[in-house]
């Protein structure tokens, strides 16, 4: 089946159409910690030198309804750079934080027999439902990330076990039979203790929870879900209406990438939305995605047809960012390779693998390295040197989101 033509990049506007207003509307990921977290991140990481030239100052946050908070975001030209074309004019960016914490935390289970719960379901669901050869045939990386919950566990029980097996062994005659199982007892529980405490700072137990809500996605089993997707689109089209800008982006990290999926879908189908855009083509920006977590499994097939609807849209210019160190994500695979959709996808995303390795000096990229869970959020940092990915140079600069994209083709 062929996909119908997409229009060319740049086709909806002349290359070098500056932006003086934007709004972006972010979809984080599975992360309870709010808005709040995530302005301090983004303030913090907008005071650092922009290494592609221009300053950023980000306004205090402000709450809009239940759902949602904004914070405006001004990029600057550098003093020293006098104003010489249009593109060096200010930018000011109305950032938009689409929040869905208050469901995270729902499915943030605390209890450890929760935890062990969901941890057996989202095992058998792999390799059940899934099957790991398919995963690794489409990602070995992403398989491994996926079975290191299991593999940790495994290995604190073997390693608990031998140390209570090894020392009730000794010839420590002065303990007596019964008092030295009780310390070696003790001795083993407490390196799996330890071993467990390691886990979880290396993020184990968040992969754990991650999994098994995509599991629930993808049985239909996140209740109000549905409804929150609806609230974002209203809300998108909302303020559009109400204050209008020359461009919206919609830009979601992890597992935002899946959540965020239907809401664009739902928006590029509603009257309302094509009014506003007036033939303008709507921005997608994806980072670190595992659409393939969920497209999957058996249950997900709404979610499939989204993408595939997407992933053939001409109306829709839509990046796709993964980075090689980053374990979370599918890197440089296709939202539905592996389905039974594949064959029938269109051109989107266009996908970039973001060269980090090649903007941060060696000392800095040689941490970065050594803890993996921070890799996932590079996508969201500024980083030390120019690269052909720049986030905030993206959201806030003067260059529309398309012009971008054309330009580093181009290069």
């Amino acid at each position: 089946m062929t996909p119908p033509p997409t229009r060319p990049l740049s086709s909806s506007l002349a290359p070098a159409t500056p932006v003086r207003r934007r709004r972006v509307h972010y979809f984080s990921g599975f992360d309870p910690r709010g808005a709040g977290h995530y302005h301090r991140l983004f303030s913090q990481q907008g005071e650092r030198p922009q290494p592609g030239g221009g300053s950023i100052t980000t306004g205090a946050r402000q709450r809009i309804g239940e759902l949602f908070h904004r914070w405006t975001v001004d990029w600057r030209p550098a003093p020293a750079a006098p104003a010489a074309s249009p593109d060096d004019a200010a930018v000011r960016t109305e950032h938009v934080f689409m929040s869905w914490d208050d469901i995270i935390r729902r499915h943030w289970s605390r209890q450890p027999l929760a935890l062990l719960r969901e941890f057996v379901a989202v095992q058998v669901a792999m390799m059940r439902d899934v099957g790991l050869r398919r995963v690794h045939a489409l990602h070995p990386t992403a398989l491994l990330t996926a079975l290191l919950p299991l593999l940790w566990l495994v290995a604190t029980l073997l390693v608990g076990g031998f140390v209570i097996a090894a020392m009730s062994a000794l010839p420590l005659t002065a303990l007596g039979d019964t008092g030295l199982v009780a310390v070696a007892t003790g001795v083993g529980l407490a390196l799996s203790g330890m071993l467990i405490s390691l886990g979880a700072q290396a993020g184990l137990f968040w992969l754990m929870r991650i999994y098994h809500f995509i599991l629930c996605m993808g049985r239909g089993q996140v209740a109000g879900m549905d409804e929150r997707v609806q609230e974002w689109v209203e809300h998108v089209i909302e303020r559009q209406s109400a204050d209008p800008v020359d461009e919206v982006v919609l830009a979601g990290h992890s597992v935002g990438t899946l959540v965020m999926v239907e809401a664009v879908d739902q928006l590029l189908r509603d009257p309302r939305w094509q009014a506003l855009q007036a033939g303008r083509r709507t921005a997608m920006l994806t980072l670190g995605q595992c659409y393939p977590c969920l497209a999957l499994l058996p249950g997900a097939e709404s979610f499939r047809h989204a993408l595939l609807r997407l992933s053939r849209h001409p109306d829709l210019v839509w990046l796709d960012v993964t980075a090689r160190i980053d374990p979370m994500c599918f890197f440089s695979t296709a939202p539905l390779a592996g389905t039974e959709l594949a064959e029938q996808a269109g051109p989107l995303p266009r996908r970039r693998a973001a060269s980090f390795f090649q903007m941060y000096d060696p000392l800095h990229w040689a941490a970065i390295r050594r803890d993996k869970l921070q890799a996932h959020f590079l996508y969201l940092m500024t980083p030390d040197r120019p690269g052909n990915f720049d986030l905030f140079a993206m959201l806030y600069g003067p260059r529309r989101f398309e012009q971008q994209l054309v330009e580093t083709r181009r290069r």
